[in-house]
């Protein structure tokens, strides 16, 4: 999948498969495209409108970026690949964009706490 001009994404099976299923045009070059098979010219339109009719608020296009850099750094893929995934040339901008869940923060926590415990169980 090219992003841009100068960036691509690799899609695994699933993915393809799923978004070849959804294709409105087949014959497209564009997987999202208009009815006539016409690429969108402006995609946070698009976007904008399915939110509404989805009754989704307070969640901005920009917002599936972060969501995806954060799936990506709590299912444990290092953050070298994520920087690549999403394009970014710095690494400080990679870690403005992979946030972890409360969850995800309780359970590194609790890691911790089982192997302090171990050593100083081991230790007296």
């Amino acid at each position: 999948m090219v992003l841009s001009p100068h960036q691509e994404l690799p899609l695994n099976d699933v993915v393809y498969r799923s978004l070849l299923a959804i294709r409105r045009t087949p014959g497209s070059p564009w997987i999202f495209c208009k009815k006539n098979g016409e690429r969108y010219g402006n995609v946070r339109k698009a976007f904008e409108g399915a939110k509404k009719r989805a009754r989704i608020t307070d969640f901005r296009f920009h917002d599936l970026r972060h969501t995806f850099a954060s799936h990506l750094v709590m299912a444990g893929i290092d953050l070298k690949t994520v920087q690549e995934l999403l394009g970014h040339k710095s690494f400080e901008m990679t870690l403005r964009y992979a946030h972890l869940s409360p969850e995800h923060k309780k359970a590194a926590l609790d890691i911790l706490c089982k192997r302090l415990m171990k050593t100083w169980k081991e230790a007296s």
